[in-house]
Parts: structure tokens; sequence; C-alpha cells
């Protein structure tokens, strides 16, 4: 019994002595110690290229947990802002869920590139725009994102702002030049998702160019 029990004590601290610092910060994010992340951080030899099983890196994680401070600390210390998840998302399109800007804003002054796309093509654009984010969207823009982007189903960042109900998102996008013929891979253009949706403000919007 005294060995069996002395063999596990080893075991469990074995695997103690084996946990990463990457291990320890991951942990810490999941469980949301910011603190104690911010703690693991600054004491250093981190590498913030590490991935959790869905390949996010920790300045995936804390942008997705809307961690300020430790985004900061991580940006700080020179988090690879290049760095994709299974699905090829950057950390910039993380930050594009949010409605408050301030993630989106400080990738940017970092240089995260505007117009990166994930597997499916998606730009943080779209993602803003999907996720009914104007402000967000507006920032991105004003940051560099192209506007007339489309991803791997031909939509427009005007079906985006349909599927959305984003009336005043589309229009902001037919401003810009988009065009509203423009039909995707399942031959739909923007008003005809509008119309799927029954949202009357955008196909009255769109209606006019069925005309011409």
């Amino acid at each position: 019994m005294k060995v069996l029990a002395a063999a596990l004590l080893m075991a469990i601290s074995g695997h103690a002595v084996a946990q990463t610092a990457e291990d320890r910060l991951f942990e810490a994010l999941d469980s949301g110690k910011q603190l104690v992340a911010e703690g693991i951080l600054v004491r250093g030899g981190v590498n913030l290229d590490a991935r959790n099983a869905g390949r996010e890196t920790p300045l995936h994680v804390a942008i997705e947990k809307g961690y300020r401070e430790l985004v900061e600390l991580m940006l700080k210390a020179r988090a690879p802002l290049t760095a994709r998840t299974l699905n090829g998302e950057p950390p910039l399109h993380f930050a594009a869920l949010h409605s408050d800007t301030f993630f989106v804003d400080l990738l940017l002054m970092a240089k995260a590139d505007p117009n990166a796309r994930n597997n499916d093509g998606e730009s943080a654009l779209q993602w803003a725009v999907m996720s009914g984010h104007a402000l967000t969207a507006k920032h991105l823009l004003e940051g560099g994102a192209d506007p007339k982007a489309m991803d791997l189903m031909g939509n427009t960042m005007l079906h985006a702002a349909a599927d959305g109900g984003q009336v005043d998102m589309a229009s902001a996008f037919l401003s810009l030049g988009v065009n509203p013929r423009q039909r995707n891979r399942a031959g739909k253009r923007a008003i005809d998702v509008a119309r799927e949706l029954k949202d009357p403000a955008i196909v009255q919007l769109l209606e006019r160019f069925e005309k011409d």
C-alpha cells in the first residue's frame, strides 16, 4: 500500500513539474483568472505562439474573453498577429466580434492585416458586419479593410448586412461602391437574402437597383 501511494505521489508530482508556462497560461485563461494569467506572462518565458486544441493562441483567447490589460501585455510581448486558428482566423477576427472597438483599434495600431481572410474567405470586416457591430466595422474600414471583399461563397458585404438585418450598414456599403446586383455562388443577391428574411427596410433600400 505504501509503495502504491508513493508511486501515485510521484506521478502527480511529475505531472505538476511537466506542466509548462503555456499550459498554466491557457488554464488561467480558461478558468477566467485574468490576474493569474497576467502574473504568468509578466514572469516571462512564455511562448505566445503556443496553441490550444482549436489552434488558438493565448492572444486569441484573451481577446475572446475581453481581457484588455492582458491583451495589451501580450502585444507588448510581441504576441503573433498572424497566428491562425484551425479555420484560419487571426486574432483580428476575434476582435471583430466585439461591439467595443478597443481590441480592433489595438490590433490595427499594432499593424494587424485588416484584409486577412480565414479558410472560408471571410475577413474581419465581414465578421463585424454579420455580428451587427457597425462601429467596429467602421473602424476596420478606416484601418484599411476592403469593403468590396467577397468570401469563397461569393457573399459581399451587402449580403452580410442583409443577412444580419443591418440597413444602415447596407446603405454605407452601397455608398462605398459594393455592387447590389452581385450574386453569390447560390445565385442570390443581397436583396434576395433580405426577402428571404422578410426585412422590408433592406428590401426597400435595394429595390431601386432592380429597375435599372
